[in-house]
């Protein structure tokens, strides 16, 4: 895998070089994921839309969190909207604030754990195969996506384990892909700290303790995998029945994005 270095979005990477079976590996300049493109500069859109060639931007957020930071896309780039969670655009929200937190605004903590099993809901579920397809449909053209939510961590993070798992990772490639969000989260972890700071009333010891629990721990993706094994039966069956993933179609995607390979190494590197 590739880190990309950018001056206004931090966790961005490339997936590609994510060892699969058979002794394959994601193809490099497909599958990008990473944060909100709100902040991003001139030199920075011509890293991803021109030198990486990223023709689609899949934005994963709320329709708030897309009005209040738009992403700063140029013409020509497609971008589709296609979120976990809406009211008007998926019809269920996630509005659970975690005990002892106050919400400011839109803004809230949640329980991480809580959060990933909520992923298993059939209105999410109906989103994640949308945005499966809508990836692959480009990727097998040789048209590179970028896959994002605000901080490029939970949803961002459970849409590549998805893609990871389809394209036949290893469950230790997904859950290191998963955890080397933190490289950069913990890098820039101030904004992080005062944003909590202010929904738990200035309570510093209860702000970083929520802090690190919203680090991307494995227990929390562990707790995606759980829910949709206890709801749907197993991986395997959730891809095929309610991502829409056939042996065939996998097969196909496979062939078309992923290469022969000899380097095992799922830690990603600049």
């Amino acid at each position: 895998m590739k880190v990309i270095e950018l001056e206004g979005a931090h966790n961005v990477r490339d997936l590609g070089g994510t060892p699969v079976f058979g002794g394959r590996a994601v193809k490099y300049g497909l599958f990008y994921r990473g944060e909100s493109l709100h902040a991003i500069t001139e030199a920075d859109q011509q890293t991803l839309f021109g030198q990486l060639g990223i023709t689609t931007v899949i934005d994963l957020r709320i329709g708030w969190e897309c009005e209040a930071k738009p992403d700063c896309i140029p013409a020509g780039v497609t971008r589709l909207f296609i979120p976990y969670y809406d009211l008007a655009e998926v019809g269920i929200e996630y509005n659970e604030p975690m005990e002892g937190t106050t919400a400011c605004g839109h803004d809230f903590a949640c329980n991480p754990l809580h959060f990933y099993q909520s992923l298993s809901s059939d209105l999410v579920v109906a989103q994640m195969r949308k945005g499966i397809h809508s990836i692959f449909e480009r990727t097998c053209k040789g048209e590179p996506v970028y896959e994002h939510c605000s901080g490029g961590k939970d949803r961002a993070g459970v849409m590549a384990a998805l893609i990871l798992y389809i394209l036949g990772a290893s469950k230790e490639s997904i859950f290191a892909d998963y955890e080397y969000t933190n490289v950069a989260r913990d890098a820039n972890i101030q904004p992080i700290f005062e944003r909590f700071l202010r929904i738990t009333n200035g309570d510093e010891a209860f702000a970083w303790e929520i802090t690190n629990a919203h680090r991307a721990l494995p227990e929390n993706l562990q707790a995606f995998y759980d829910a949709i094994e206890e709801k749907y039966g197993s991986l395997e069956s959730f891809m095929h029945e309610q991502l829409g993933v056939s042996e065939e179609l996998r097969a196909a995607w496979r062939a078309a994005c992923t290469v022969a390979c000899t380097n095992s190494n799922p830690i990603p590197q600049k």
